[in-house]
């Protein structure tokens, strides 16, 4: 089913129309269609959907509105009511399916057009379910998408990243008509070879009876979320106003921390999977043989999932998730194809539950869908059979709005949220509106270009600040715009008199992929900037450890600048992960290096300071950084906080030195702790002489 689905969906893709106009979004005069902080670091754009007694309101005027920014009151310099076009021989042509990527992202900053995502959790609706999901998706496509409206289809399967986004009428609703049977809840056969494993080395019999059936539970569940909270993220980026997401699912069971499920087992050598060799016996060369090491690895591969899933929150994830969503401008629309329900277990569900658990179960499971369209300004549709009635709901949010814009009146680039209210003047009038949005800081505006960055200096200008800042300072604020989101893997390097030392650092939500559970394997390439042959080191990467420091090579490199590139590669199956940085060894004349690596130590590391590739932090951590000391003797440092204006805080640097005991490398070391810090970019720059290194970083929540 799996593979078909995924057959259907990228038949779809192949099917656009390839008569899309080429270049930008339509615009019209006086509208302005500009992606986040394009036209000015302070321009905000905010969607505003009215509605009485159930229907929109279409006569409004900007004079109706007011809109504050954390309490403060804004002038709105546009105004515009954007409304669904019909269809007509007029708007089909310029409504054609974008044809490439490229063009999804330009079609979707039209603001004529709405965007909406139809989330298929086939881990969590049951064979009947899907096939009763045939008529609610084809009214919603029937009556609530536009022509000139973008959807896409997803599911846990697909990345945000992989999602199509097409036009009304490309044979979408054929499609999901045709594969009505995605429903995967509550199958007795699993197409997950993992989850096959999983219940070879739990069999539902004697103390392991249950274990496999609870964790493939907790596995799904986890990767719903996980996809969910994906395409919140893509959402965020590909558009600023409100995108729809209609879920099809019955609901998840919110699984919180279990100690019965991770309790000890005994030593993995102890058990074996089942249908493998006895523990000791005669092999075919007529030797005494043991189960395999890849059998003994498949148990303790197991063993490390069951106690991972066996600490994991959902229940606090998917409010998390429901927070996200909602800065993100994302409205969720949950919806039970079964329709009315009374109970929790499907026909063919092989577990049993007293009624009281059952009951249980289907609260928590409605529970989480409506905590998700509460918390993002959608609307549940659970425990009714009227598909019409909730297919009219949707319509009635999703139809005509107000697009207002305002030059926000703080001009601080700090990286914060930023809570936005929208009042109507009128009784009975009913407003849904984006809550909020992310300021930038101030490497983000100045990376969106000239223009972004000729409104900051004006700004900085009227405030008396600063207008410019030392490269050193740019290039440590730049390096910290890829904190936002999960990246699998990040690496930061520094070069010493003849070596490079490199701590590569691979992120938690990859580490526990089942196919990094077991380790994998590292490769540095360090390839000089003037040319000549690359260096390759290959390094292990053990199992269960995210972070790994890998100094070389053995000889010595000359001096000068090297790109450092490594890859990561997967003990178990292809996964790859990919990242790169630079390092220069040996300047000459320098008494220190030309760029440092990064420590942290908090409640999640002990009493030992931890390596770090990752450059966000907590305020409930310390930062510790060390730069390679090159001249003889000593060498007296001092350290500052910077912000992102540049200017120095209040914040001691307690500096050090220390000689690396393995390589007798020396290294100038700066510690501070992050409690004073509030959210926000800031740079540690540490100085020797006339030499200084920056290092941008993040306190996040």
């Amino acid at each position: 089913m799996k593979m078909r689905l995924g057959v259907a969906l990228l038949a779809i893709a192949c099917g656009v129309g390839v008569g899309a106009q080429q270049g930008a979004a339509p615009t019209q005069e006086g509208q302005i269609v500009l992606p986040r902080f394009r036209a000015g670091a302070n321009l905000v754009r905010v969607d505003a959907y009215v509605s009485a007694n159930g229907q929109a309101v279409t006569s409004l005027t900007a004079d109706d509105f007011e809109v504050l920014e954390d309490d403060t009151p804004q002038k709105i310099e546009n105004f515009e009511l954007i409304r669904p076009r019909e269809a007509s021989p007029d708007t089909a042509a310029g409504s054609a399916t974008p044809s490439s990527t490229r063009e999804q992202r330009a079609a979707a900053q039209d603001p004529n057009a709405r965007l909406f995502v139809i989330f298929l959790d086939r881990y969590h609706v049951s064979l009947d379910g899907s096939a009763r999901s045939a008529a609610p998706i084809e009214a919603f496509l029937d009556k609530v998408v536009g022509p000139n409206d973008l959807i896409g289809v997803m599911t846990p399967d697909i990345t945000p990243q992989n999602i199509t986004l097409i036009r009304k009428g490309a044979g979408l609703d054929r499609s999901l008509r045709d594969f009505w049977y995605w429903g995967d809840r509550d199958k007795l056969n699993s197409s997950d070879p993992r989850e096959e494993e999983i219940k070879s080395c739990y069999p539902d019999a004697a103390d392991t009876a249950g274990i496999a059936k609870e964790m493939i539970e907790r596995r799904r569940e986890q990767q719903t979320l996980k996809s969910i909270d994906g395409l919140i993220g893509y959402l965020d980026g590909i558009r600023e106003e409100r995108k729809f997401v209609v879920l099809f699912s019955e609901g998840w069971v919110q699984f919180r921390r279990s100690d019965q499920l991770g309790r000890p087992l005994g030593q993995p050598g102890a058990r074996r999977i089942p249908g493998g060799p006895e523990p000791v016996g005669v092999g075919a060369d007529g030797r005494l043989s043991t189960a395999t090491r890849e059998q003994d690895g498949g148990i303790e591969s197991c063993d490390r999932e069951r106690v991972m899933l066996s600490y994991i929150d959902h229940e606090l994830e998917v409010r998390q998730m429901a927070q996200r969503a909602n800065r993100a401008n994302v409205s969720f629309y949950p919806l039970d194809p079964r329709g009315l329900v009374a109970t929790d277990a499907s026909p063919v569900a092989t577990r049993n539950f007293s009624p009281e658990q059952d009951r249980a179960r289907l609260a928590s499971r409605q529970d989480g869908l409506k905590t998700l369209a509460e918390q993002t300004d959608g609307a549940w549709i659970l425990n009714t059979n009227d598909t019409a009635g909730a297919i009219a709901r949707i319509l009635a949010d999703t139809s005509s709005y107000y697009l207002l814009s305002y030059y926000s009146s703080n001009p601080k680039l700090d990286g914060r949220f930023r809570r936005i209210t929208v009042k109507v003047k009128g009784e009975n009038m009913e407003v849904r509106h984006r809550m909020g949005y992310l300021a930038p800081t101030e490497s983000e505006a100045r990376a969106a270009g000239s223009a972004a960055a000729n409104a900051m200096s004006r700004v900085a200008g009227t405030l008396g600040l600063k207008t410019s800042l030392p490269p050193a300072v740019s290039r440590a604020l730049e390096s910290i715009t890829p904190g936002r989101g999960n990246i699998s893997l990040r690496v930061q390097a520094t070069g010493l008199e003849t070596r490079v030392r490199t701590f590569i650092e691979l992120d938690p939500v990859t580490a526990k992929l089942p196919e990094w559970q077991m380790g994998g394997t590292l490769q540095i390439t360090l390839e000089p900037e003037k040319g000549g042959a690359a260096t390759v080191i290959s390094a292990p990467l053990p199992a269960g450890q995210r972070t790994v420091v890998v100094e070389g090579p053995p000889g010595d490199l000359p001096p000068g600048r090297y790109y450092v590139r490594v890859e990561g590669r997967a003990q178990r199956g292809a996964a790859s992960v990919r990242a790169a940085t630079d390092a220069t060894v040996g300047a000459a004349g320098a008494s220190i290096g030309s760029s440092l690596v990064a420590y942290r130590r908090g409640p999640t590391t002990g009493l030992a300071y931890q390596p770090t590739a990752d450059p966000r932090f907590r305020r409930t951590e310390r930062l510790r950084a060390e730069v390679p000391i090159l001249a003889e003797g000593q060498v007296t440092g001092a350290g500052r906080v910077l912000n992102v204006e540049g200017q120095a805080l209040p914040l001691q640097v307690a500096m050090s030195e220390r000689t690396d005991e393995k390589s007798s490398a020396r290294f100038l070391v700066g510690e501070v702790v992050l409690a004073p810090l509030a959210q926000g970019d800031f740079i540690l720059e540490i100085q020797a002489g006339r030499q200084s290194v920056s290092y941008g970083f993040r306190i996040v929540p």
